[in-house]
Order: C-alpha cells, then sequence, then structure tokens
C-alpha cells in the first residue's frame, strides 16, 4: 500500500510540474520561440518530471552539440522495437520558421500531464526532435526572415556550415544528417511531418500540407493516403476553424493561373523519408499570418495527424509492412523502379480561397510589381496539377559492387542501415558497366556542389576484376528504392550527380599528335570499316574535318590505348 501511494504521489508531483512548464510562446503571448538553451532545457524538464517522456542525444552536428530526440510512450516503453505506429516530428530544419519547435513541445507537455490525452495515443509512440539545424537555431537574428510576420527574435536558414539542410538528406555534407540516420534507422517511423513557415504568394489560409506522392507507393497504400488518410486531415482541420490547403506552388506569378502538388526528390527530408516506406508531410503556415496564429495552427495539425494515428493505426502499421513486401524486387528477374516524375495534364481543379492579384507601378523600379488585396478576397476553382507519371525508370538488380576506394559513397550507405559484404580475395566477374555518355552541371554552385543533372548512361556487359576489399551490396525489400535512387546514375539525387563520382570525368592519359600519327595511320590501313567512318564524319561534320587534333582524337578513342576508365560508373551490376 505505502509503494502504492507513493507511486500516486508521484504521479501527482509528475503532473502537477508539467502544469507549470511553459514554452516562450506561453510566457510572451505568442511573440517569441525558444533559444537553443531554452528549448533543450524544456526537453529536459519533461524528461525529469515525466516518466512518460525519456530525451535521446544521437552523434554530433556541425555545431557540435548532439541532435536531441524527446521520445513519448504512454506505456513507459522506450525500446525502439515496437508494435505501435511511429510518428517522427522535425523541427526547425530551417530555424527562421520556428512554428513547430513551439507547437510540438507545447502538445508534448500537454501528454505528460493530461492522462485522458495519453490514454487517446496510447498505441503511437511520439518522437520530437526539437531542433534539428542547430548552428542555424544558435545564429539568432531579428531580420534575415524578411517578408515573416513574427516572432521577435529566431535562427538562420544555413546551418554552422552554411548548409540548407533540407536539401542534404542524400549528399550528406552535414553531420546532421549523419545524426538522422542513426535515428530514423532505429525507430523506423510511420509517419513523419517535417514543420516549415512557407514564402510566396499571399491567400486567406494560414496553413497549407505537402504529401507525399501516392504514386510513389503500391497500390494499397496509395489508395489508403488518397482516399483516407489525406481527405480526414483535411476534413478535420476545417472542423477546427484551421481550413487549409494543398502547398501553393504556383504555376505563373499568382494562385489564379493554379498551383502544382510539389514532388519531392530524395535531397528533401520528406523526399528521403518515403523512400524507406514512411508517409512524409510537411507542413508551411503562412508567413504573412502572425505568429501566434501560425503555431496554433501547426500544433492542431501535429495533433490532428497524431489522432488519425491513433484511429488508422492498424492500416498504417500494415500498409508499411505491405510496402516492404510489396516492393519492385523479383528473385527472378529486373523490374522497373520509377526514379523521376512528371506532371501530368490536364489538371483537375480546387477550390481556393485568395485574394485578388493585381498591379500598380513600383515605387522604386516604375515597373508594374504584383500585389495582393486583401480588401477583394475571393473564393473560386483553379487549376490543380497534382498527378504525376515516372519520367525516368531504373530497375531492380540482384548485386551492386562498389569498389573499395569510393569510401564517401560506402559511408553513406553504411549510414543507412544497409548490408554489406567485403570480397575476401581477387576475381573476374562478368557484369554491367554503366557509360556515362551525356550530363549537365550547374554553372554555380548549389549547396556546396556543382550538381549534374539530365544524366544519361548505356549500361553494357563486360568482365572487371575485383579485388579483396572491395563492396558487394545486395538489395533487400527495405532498401531497395533507396539504393536504385542512390546507386543508379541516372536518379535525379543520385551519388553521381551529387559529385561523388567526379574522377571519372576526368581523362588521366593523353598521347603525343605527332607520335600517334604514324599509330592512327596504321590504324587506318588495317581497318576499312574505321577509315569509311573517319571519311563520313569528316564528310558531315566540317569543323571535325578542319582538325587533325580531333580526327587524331577519334581514333585514340577507338584504339586500344584509350582509357577504360574514362567516364565509365564504377557501381557495377549483377543483373537478374
Amino acid at each position: 500500500m505505502r509503494i502504492l501511494l507513493s507511486l500516486i504521489l508521484a504521479s501527482a508531483l509528475s503532473a502537477l510540474s508539467a502544469q507549470n512548464l511553459q514554452t516562450a510562446f506561453e510566457k510572451s503571448n505568442g511573440e517569441k520561440t525558444f533559444t537553443y538553451q531554452e528549448g533543450i532545457q524544456f526537453c529536459k524538464d519533461l524528461d525529469s518530471i515525466s516518466e512518460y517522456f525519456t530525451l535521446f542525444e544521437y552523434g554530433k552536428t556541425d555545431a557540435g552539440l548532439p541532435l536531441h530526440l524527446l521520445v513519448f510512450d504512454a506505456d513507459k516503453d522506450f525500446d525502439p522495437s515496437t508494435t505501435k505506429e511511429v510518428f517522427l516530428i522535425n523541427n526547425a530544419i530551417h530555424p527562421g520558421e520556428p512554428d513547430g519547435v513551439e507547437a510540438s513541445l507545447m502538445f508534448a507537455r500537454d501528454l505528460a500531464k493530461n492522462g485522458q490525452l495519453r490514454l487517446a495515443y496510447h498505441n503511437v509512440r511520439l518522437l520530437i526532435i526539437p531542433f534539428y539545424n542547430i548552428g542555424g537555431v544558435l545564429n539568432r537574428n531579428t531580420h534575415s526572415r524578411a517578408n515573416q510576420i513574427g516572432p521577435e527574435e529566431y535562427g538562420f536558414r544555413g546551418n554552422a556550415k552554411n548548409l540548407d539542410l533540407n536539401r542534404d538528406f542524400i549528399k550528406a555534407d552535414a553531420q546532421n544528417t549523419f545524426a538522422f540516420y542513426q535515428l530514423f534507422h532505429t525507430w523506423k517511423p510511420h509517419l513523419f511531418v517535417d514543420t516549415h513557415v512557407s514564402n510566396g504568394a499571399d491567400y486567406q489560409y494560414t496553413m497549407t500540407l505537402i504529401s507525399t506522392q501516392e504514386e510513389k507507393f503500391g497500390p494499397n497504400s496509395s489508395v489508403f493516403l488518397e482516399q483516407k488518410f489525406l481527405p480526414a486531415i483535411y476534413q478535420r482541420m476545417k472542423k477546427r476553424q484551421q481550413e487549409m490547403i494543398p502547398y501553393v506552388n504556383v504555376h505563373g506569378s499568382s494562385p489564379d493561373a493554379g498551383i502544382n502538388a510539389f514532388m519531392e526528390s530524395p535531397r528533401y527530408s520528406n523526399g528521403y523519408t518515403s523512400l524507406f516506406n514512411c508517409y512524409s508531410f510537411v507542413s508551411e503556415t503562412h508567413m504573412l499570418k502572425p505568429y501566434k496564429q501560425r503555431v496554433v495552427a501547426t500544433r492542431e495539425l501535429l495533433e490532428q495527424m497524431m489522432r488519425l494515428c491513433a484511429e488508422y493505426l492498424p492500416s498504417v502499421v500494415l500498409n508499411k509492412d505491405r510496402m516492404i513486401r510489396n516492393s519492385f524486387r523479383n528473385e527472378t528477374k529486373s523490374v522497373p523502379i520509377p526514379l523521376a516524375w512528371t506532371p501530368i495534364s490536364p489538371c483537375d481543379s480546387i477550390p481556393f480561397k485568395g485574394y485578388a492579384a493585381k498591379y500598380k507601378p513600383s515605387e522604386v523600379s516604375g515597373i508594374d510589381r504584383l500585389y495582393y488585396d486583401r480588401s477583394e478576397p475571393f473564393e473560386k476553382y483553379i487549376p490543380y496539377c497534382h498527378e504525376f507519371k515516372a519520367s525516368t525508370m531504373g530497375r531492380s538488380v540482384r548485386t551492386y559492387i562498389i569498389p573499395q576506394a569510393w569510401q564517401a559513397v560506402i559511408e553513406r550507405l553504411a549510414a543507412n542501415g544497409v548490408y554489406m559484404d567485403t570480397l575476401t580475395r581477387e576475381d573476374s566477374l562478368s557484369v554491367e558497366a554503366a557509360h556515362i555518355d551525356s550530363y549537365q552541371t550547374t554553372d554555380v554552385a548549389y549547396e556546396g556542389h556543382y550538381l549534374h543533372s539530365q544524366t544519361k548512361v548505356t549500361w553494357e556487359k563486360t568482365k572487371i576484376k575485383v579485388r579483396k576489399g572491395d563492396i558487394v551490396v545486395i538489395p533487400d525489400a527495405r532498401n531497395e528504392i533507396f539504393l536504385a535512387h542512390v546507386l543508379q546514375p541516372e536518379a535525379p539525387d543520385s551519388y553521381f550527380n551529387w559529385n561523388f563520382f567526379d574522377p571519372i570525368l576526368q581523362q588521366k592519359e593523353w598521347f603525343s599528335s605527332y607520335v600517334f600519327e604514324d599509330i592512327a595511320a596504321e590504324m587506318l590501313r588495317n581497318d576499312p570499316k574505321l577509315k569509311a567512318e573517319l571519311e563520313a564524319k569528316k564528310a558531315a561534320e566540317p569543323e571535325f574535318a578542319a582538325s587533325a587534333f580531333e580526327q587524331l582524337y577519334f581514333l585514340y578513342k577507338r584504339s586500344p590505348y584509350f582509357e577504360p576508365s574514362y567516364l565509365r560508373y564504377p557501381v557495377y551490376v549483377l543483373p537478374f
């Protein structure tokens, strides 16, 4: 009896302590957001006063501090293995957009103090990253969000290395990303939300939403997302006086021309998490709505999503299992895997509440400028393009072989939980190798890289020598889609396109023209077909015909002296 009374008293004291725990948002009547130190202390306080919360640390970020994860479990079970649905909220990836920090931590505090609320979510495990971009949170200022109403101070978009972390989920230049890999693959969430504040057009809604494209999933999961989960969340937000719209990604200069669904590639948080069969969303509150209003809307969205998780537990958990079981993988043949998508037209329409877009002479330039007239609100149907078709196809493969020299790639695969074998002896293998036929490269740096795109390859059968220590990766149902997106060079966010294999794009050996002239002449004497090919190219291309070097180089590339490693992609495939 004494033990029972002690437990009851401890629980009551814990609830009382939680009652007194307030966020910076609440203390300032909706004007301020947490500093990093205040927010982490709030999480530590929750951990210490509530047995339903535990605060974990992962890795070390570029700011030299660990990534924190606050975990709620109504059964006080903090073993990552669970039959519950796992809901992960990520905050402050762009620290100037802090709405989710306050919203999620207020929700966590209320779970700590309210037994009935905990009971409602007994079958859902909630994970909260309070601050993802810690370096940006520490770089606190008042003016970097030029078009945003509040809070008084906030963090900066770039992290400690001045990286936009919401472009880093494949290339992983930041230590933050490696910490996220560890966290994500440890807890294996079913549902993921990344909280943001938008830039762009003016309209009447406080909250907009980016959803994982259902085309990325199998039939059961896509139907569940499109016909159950999304309609339910929109209906519930409207019922709670927080009507929302899909993210306003405009066709033209204003929403009147229509909006496009945002197709996230794996460089983005939701594009990355969806590679692992996770329903992924981005909340985007409106920059021109007051901070207090935005936080309230974000809190409502997060709580309604968690409520749907609790109600739809069997569907979400079973659909994730089905997504894994019904992956593209086939043990007997190669199956196409979509790597890139393009919108389908014609578009649907959607009811939209906006403001009249008008033009008037600029006081700065004198040229007509756009403005939105809030005295003329409207509600009308606008085009909404939200369906996609695959535009680039990869394939399932039996095995990838990666020479051990490419350590940066191997390191990232290991961090994503990919199991790898190491060859124990030298051998000669028949494989398929990709030749890089063409690609485009940005003229200016993008997030620390000169990113490639529009990559075209030709796969050819060949023999290679492998060495002891080279890496063998056999895809499984959980990682096959991820591996296709990073190891098949045509994928928009492949490791090739992110410059991890750029040394193959530079030719290492050349020739001296005056010496190679005699070799080239002998090649033509011995190969009439080659001579005819050269003459045809000269006839068709006057510039080529006028260049002695280009003609020698044409023959050099067809000679045994030309290096086979030039433009040969050094990840090899054993096909089915």
